[in-house]
């Protein structure tokens, strides 16, 4: 089988100060995350912002998160556009500074036909840096077929896919045509237990960014066999899943990452901070001790 990481890969935000990269929080929260158990970090990703960066931050983010890992854990840069010119130059750029693979999610807004998604693909695979595809019809209108996902799956530099969808009977599928092929990632927090049951290599996690033990034990469960403690902490970590996205992401994990000290609560346009309802919950739930305690 095809796959970069097994386990759990972090989808992690960009800090900010002042509207620039704040470097000394980057490293920190890279370090911290490593230190809790993450296999894998993606950066430039929705969940860091990616689209909002010029290419000169791209670079460097890329390159800085490499520095820090040095080698540790996997890196993986989002290099995905709706411009296939940018899509091919973020990849090649992101191949150069030597990131372990590129997350790719497919063009939003332009919507594609599948032949237009089997031909992007094809051409970023052309680089030579393998690539998880992502599937996230919620925010691009665009939903990769089973069939195509099927012919993408000879092409030798697709080593995985990131679904981004709660339809189960989906997940079954896509599970049994990746099988022994390349990697299948969740990319909902809150269905984790079930991609990993259903044999999924792991998941590319917001929550991670707060719980990246939590979020890589609940795999290490259900690899071992421990459904019963598997279905515990996902169920415990639910509070957490549906918290993160009660408004866009990143705007919720930023707040609370920012309560905690790990960075500044500091986003770019068109995304701005949290209302005052979901403030509320946010709020309830750092000063409930119980919530930082799973």
């Amino acid at each position: 089988m095809k796959q970069i990481f097994e386990g759990t890969a972090v989808a992690i935000v960009t800090p900010l100060k002042n509207n620039k990269i704040d470097y000394e929080a980057f490293e920190n929260i890279i370090e911290r995350d490593i230190q809790m158990g993450a296999k894998a970090i993606v950066v430039l990703g929705t969940t860091g912002e990616g689209a909002t960066m010029s290419d000169y931050e791209r670079s460097e983010v890329i390159s800085f998160a490499k520095s820090v890992i040095n080698g540790r854990v996997k890196l993986i840069a989002g290099t995905g556009s709706n411009n296939f010119e940018q899509a091919y130059y973020n990849t090649k750029m992101a191949k150069l500074i030597g990131v372990d693979a590129a997350l790719i999610v497919t063009p939003y807004y332009n919507k594609t036909t599948q032949c237009g998604l089997v031909e992007y693909y094809k051409r970023l695979g052309g680089i030579g840096l393998p690539i998880i595809m992502y599937n996230v019809p919620s925010r691009t209108g665009l939903n990769i077929y089973i069939d195509t996902i099927e012919e993408l799956l000879a092409e030798d530099m697709i080593y995985g896919i990131k679904e981004s969808t709660n339809d189960i009977n989906r997940i079954i599928k896509l599970s049994a045509i990746c099988k022994d092929r390349i990697a299948l990632y969740s990319g909902e927090d809150s269905l984790n237990y079930i991609f990993y049951v259903l044999g999924a290599q792991g998941a590319i996690s917001v929550t991670a960014n707060v719980y990246a033990d939590k979020v890589q034990a609940v795999y290490d469960y259900v690899k071992n066999g421990e459904y019963e403690n598997a279905l515990r902490l996902q169920n415990e970590l639910s509070v957490i899943n549906d918290l993160l996205f009660v408004e866009t992401n990143p705007i919720p994990v930023k707040e609370l990452m920012a309560k905690k000290g790990l960075i500044k609560n500091e986003l770019r346009l068109p995304l701005v901070n949290a209302s005052e309802e979901s403030l509320k919950r946010i709020n309830g739930y750092f000063e409930d001790e119980k919530g930082f305690n799973i």
